[in-house]
């Protein structure tokens, strides 16, 4: 998925690999996997995309009223928001060609997660779980697709295998760890999970958000793996 608007992660297909230096114009088959370097811009564009996911981890050492309290939730509101706007106000410095100005990249990813958090205030892990798909699912299937790239998907010719992969290794991994950070809140009114419950409780919402960015789409891919991720999570949630 990709960062602050349509992901051309596992798009370019056609480059070889290369260290320290831009794509080369010769084409590969679709079949190469290879190590491609990023550009400055597009190696920032990821970080910004991912850097997000670890607001998560100071909620899981520090112990907090469930729900939260009106002094947390104003702390995890003021910093989303500031992200948010530091990103949108020097989006120009990571905006591809013939992009917009990043408008529904970064408001589709911030909206999710904050809606999510102010519609389930006793449930703050599907909000973190939602935070964390984006960052690390969405944000891992754009930086290996780009940098590994390897077969196109047969649905959109687009998009890579091994972003595919990576987003379900890497997003099913951090998400089910966040989500079980969470849960180990001593505040907290529901028993904690272990890691394999909490595992089992996000892949399903996971690979859904997968597929869902995998798709061909004209909407953002941020619009429609955080609406997924928050209505298939908050499902979930349900089923502890």
């Amino acid at each position: 998925m990709s960062s602050f608007s349509p992901r051309v992660s596992s798009a370019s297909l056609s480059s070889q690999p290369s260290i320290g230096r831009t794509h080369c114009a010769m084409p590969l088959p679709p079949s190469s996997f290879g190590i491609y370097s990023l550009s400055g811009a597009e190696s920032r564009r990821r970080l910004w995309h991912m850097a997000p996911g670890l607001l998560a981890v100071p909620l899981q050492l520090v112990p907090h009223r469930d729900p939260l309290s009106a002094t947390l939730w104003w702390i995890i509101m003021s910093v989303i928001a500031a992200v948010t706007t530091h990103i949108y106000l020097r989006f120009r410095r990571i905006r591809r060609n013939a992009e917009d100005l990043g408008t529904s990249a970064i408001s589709g990813y911030a909206v999710a997660v904050l809606l999510t958090i102010v519609l389930l205030p006793d449930r703050l892990e599907v909000g973190l779980g939602v935070l964390a798909i984006l960052a690390f699912g969405d944000g891992s299937a754009s930086l290996f697709g780009q940098m590994l790239r390897g077969p196109a998907l047969p649905w959109n010719p687009g998009k890579s295998w091994s972003g595919l992969i990576a987003f379900l290794l890497v997003g099913g991994l951090l998400t089910a760890w966040i989500y079980w950070g969470e849960t180990q809140n001593p505040e907290a009114q529901e028993p904690a999970l272990d890691f394999t419950r909490a595992l089992l409780l996000t892949a399903p919402a996971v690979a859904a958000c997968a597929v869902i960015e995998s798709l061909p789409s004209r909407i953002n891919d941020n619009i429609r793996v955080g609406l997924t991720a928050s209505v298939v999570l908050s499902l979930l949630s349900l089923c502890r």
